[in-house]
């Protein structure tokens, strides 16, 4: 495993960044007196790749943080680090030179983690591997494929985005580890599929090319409910651990609670800090968020 020191300076540079580079912030949030979660204390993780695709950032523990990362020297596959944010460490989990991976995600048990690989012949299938780097890891569902994100609801089952061959439209499909075989939920849905405390899924579907609503889909019933429409361009959300939702819109950031608010708020814009366009969230337990901008 390679394990090199984090550079972490604020991020006034990012404004001169070319098309299709991504990178990472890191915030601490703190609560105002009006309730908004404002980031504060930015971090700038990415320095050691600012030229290269740094994504899908997932916390596997308050001070653990994945990613997807590529270098620009190779333009071939991605691999999976991990970031020790006390230590300000990082670790490459994975160093395929013939598959990528992406979207690390903690699986139930605390035993595995799952991402998704393309493998050397293309196909897209969900994989599993030890925390303890024990074996070289398994596809959790053999006959499943064009996956490309996923979130687990219990351990024995799973949300898959499954991507739209042939102009076709992205489907949100639910599996059972046990029989395998997948259910169709939605159709024209965002990437990001987050479960609740609930066990309900939250999930964004494309109405129109203009109109997005959040959903969430219950398992024991099947029944999908609307919470809110969303911002513009925005298919990416996370939840904070009082119930609140996050979501960015270019370069502002937004929250909303079900018991409180009765849309979208704004609570901060990042532009202060160089960023066009806010991708994708992840959130800690104890009120970090990484933000990866653009």
């Amino acid at each position: 495993m390679l394990r090199t020191l984090l550079l972490l300076i604020l991020p006034l540079w990012l404004a001169a960044q070319g098309p299709g580079k991504s990178n990472i912030l890191l915030f601490s949030l703190t609560k105002s007196a009006d309730s908004s979660w404002r980031p504060e204390a930015a971090r700038f993780l990415t320095a050691f790749n600012r030229g290269g695709y740094n994504n899908q950032p997932n916390f596997f523990g308050n001070n653990e943080l994945w990613i997807t990362a590529q270098f620009p020297s190779d333009t071939t596959q991605t691999d999976i680090l991990a970031f020790d944010l006390l230590l300000k460490t990082q670790t490459r989990v994975t160093a395929t030179p013939t598959t990528a991976e992406y979207s690390p995600t903690p699986m139930p048990g605390g035993k595995r983690f799952s991402s998704v690989r393309v493998e050397e012949d293309g196909n897209q299938r969900l994989w599993s591997f030890p925390l303890d780097r024990s074996d070289n890891g398994r596809p959790e569902f053999s006959k499943i494929y064009n996956v490309g994100y996923h979130c687990w609801l219990r351990d024995t089952l799973v949300a898959l985005f499954i991507v739209g061959e042939n102009e076709q439209p992205h489907t949100l499909q639910i599996v059972s580890a046990k029989g395998q075989k997948p259910q169709r939920i939605a159709s024209n849905i965002g990437h990001c599929l987050l479960k609740r405390p609930d066990g309900k899924l939250l999930f964004v579907q494309k109405a129109t090319e203009q109109t997005w609503y959040l959903k969430t889909w219950e398992p024991k019933t099947n029944a999908q409910e609307i919470v809110l429409k969303m911002p513009a361009g925005s298919e990416d959300f996370t939840l904070l651990a009082d119930g609140t939702l996050l979501t960015g819109s270019n370069a502002k950031l937004f929250q909303f609670k079900a018991s409180r608010d009765a849309d979208w708020k704004e609570v901060a814009d990042l532009n202060k800090y160089g960023v066009k366009k806010i991708t994708r969230l992840a959130a800690s337990k104890d009120g970090k968020l990484a933000v990866v901008v653009q």
